[in-house]
């Protein structure tokens, strides 16, 4: 069960003029807000002036929106851009967890200070490098504050100089999603990414070809990804879910296991298969992240229809 409906991620600029239009717009799950540090002597003000706007702006279609900062300058920058509306922090390059419980203890005086929920800003994780995946564990553990993991691909590319080649075979990074796969879900997180070889090219691609990427990357294990393109919002959305016909199938295999179980079965057949305990759990969790998105879903068309 994913712990957070965020199939679909769009990064826009505080500074872009059509900001609110395009967040509006897009219907993208969650909004990723990046920060100009203009060249003037008190670029913290200027921040500060233009965050609770830019957050408002962001969040009118109904999406979490989050700023993005890097994790070495994150410490000075966090009371610049923290303000009641932001769903959390992505903090891009932590390499290790002396970062990460840096800025969690600067965010928990931020809430004190500026009337937030306290512990509800959500730190999640850009790893670009390779001491970064090599202490993800450590990172994800050293805050409660933990959300999600992502991977900038084309950074670690060029950490572990990786060629930046897309026709390969096998994906080169493909045990480095696994693992960070597998360290966000230990830490009750959750991994976004795209499949290879879009996660590289990044490009607009015909709608079977971006299909079939998410359906993989889905499959792999990640619950959303940061779209490179608005194109891919609307298929992230339809993609990172259950499908229409899991959703009919996992009914069916609950009701027949139920009537099984009253009489007195631990497994019973359907469609030539056998129904037993772990499947039947599997339907519970399918049909219960299908209500959940349906869910988000109606958050976001009523914020529209404001």
């Amino acid at each position: 069960m994913p712990p957070y409906i965020r199939r679909s991620l769009i990064a826009l600029s505080i500074d872009d003029p059509k900001l609110a239009e395009k967040a509006f717009d897009s219907w993208a799950d969650a909004i990723v807000l990046d920060i100009v540090k203009q060249a003037a002597q008190d670029w913290q003000q200027t921040l500060k002036a233009q965050m609770p706007s830019a957050i408002a702006a962001a969040s009118r279609g109904g999406a979490e929106v989050f700023v993005r900062l890097n994790a070495q300058t994150a410490y000075a920058e966090l009371d610049a851009t923290v303000f009641a509306g932001l769903a959390g922090v992505v903090l891009v390059g932590v390499a290790d967890a002396a970062e990460l419980v840096l800025a969690s203890a600067k965010l928990d005086a931020l809430e004190l200070e500026r009337g937030i929920l306290q512990g509800s800003l959500e730190i999640d994780l850009e790893i670009t490098t390779a001491q970064g995946v090599w202490n993800s564990l450590e990172i994800a553990r050293a805050s409660s504050r933990i959300g999600t993991l992502t991977i900038n691909e084309q950074a670690l590319y060029q950490n572990l100089d990786i060629p930046f080649e897309t026709t390969l075979e096998v994906e080169p990074i493909e045990f480095i999603k696994g693992q960070i796969i597998t360290v966000a879900t230990s830490v009750n997180g959750q991994a976004q990414g795209m499949s290879y070889p879009l996660c590289i090219t990044q490009k607009e691609v015909d709608e079977t070809t971006l299909k079939k990427a998410i359906l993989r990357a889905r499959d792999t294990g990640f619950k959303g990804a940061l779209c490179a393109q608005p194109s891919w919002v609307k298929l992230c959305n339809e993609g990172f879910r259950p499908s229409a016909d899991e959703v009919e199938y996992y009914k069916e295999v609950r009701q027949v296991f139920a009537e099984g179980l009253k009489r007195g079965l631990a497994s019973v057949p359907l469609n030539g298969k056998m129904i037993d305990v772990p499947v039947d759990l599997r339907a519970e969790v399918y049909l219960e992240w299908a209500d959940r998105v349906a869910l988000r879903d109606q958050q976001k068309i009523q914020a529209h229809q404001k």
